[in-house]
């Protein structure tokens, strides 16, 4: 007997339940769904935010990138205008020493040249002082200086 209808009890309970339909729909339910609104816009703006923040992002990376391109860029101008001048001055380095090589050949040559004729001019002085002291110790005379001096001039100029 557990299940029995009674229609009393019936229409009581309908009727409470519809007034607690209509408070909690005048005291709770506006609230409640004005807060799940609230949380829906909250979520959509954080949505949006988020995308505006991932947009902002992709932005940023690809200005970096490119900024990190052209560094990359101009430190590879860097270094190729580097090794361009570090071989000019290297050009520069090898062709003034071999000027200055050159310069030093020059003058050793002149050098050399400049003492072998003063060997040549005092082998010729010493050989016509032989040939004087030679020809007075043939002839048995002794020759004054002036003479002596006179007659290895000749001898010099015969010579050359």
């Amino acid at each position: 007997m557990l299940l029995q209808l009674h229609p009393g009890l019936m229409i009581w309970t309908v009727v409470t339940f519809l007034l607690l339909v209509v408070i909690l729909r005048a005291a709770a339910w506006k609230p409640i769904l004005s807060m799940l609104q609230a949380r829906e816009d909250k979520i959509r703006a954080d949505i949006e935010g988020a995308e505006q923040n991932r947009k902002a992002a992709d932005e940023t990376l690809s200005k970096i990138k490119a900024q990190l391109e052209l560094a990359r860029k101009e430190a590879n101008e860097i270094v190729a205008g580097a090794r361009s001048q570090a071989e000019k001055v290297k050009d520069g380095i090898v062709e003034e020493a071999r000027s200055e090589a050159q310069k030093i050949v020059v003058k050793a040559k002149s050098d050399i040249e400049l003492e072998r004729e003063k060997t040549v001019q005092a082998l010729k002085e010493q050989f016509a002082e032989l040939a004087v002291l030679a020809a007075g110790q043939i002839i048995g005379q002794t020759l004054k200086p002036e003479e002596h001096a006179s007659l290895i001039r000749k001898t010099i100029g015969e010579i050359s």
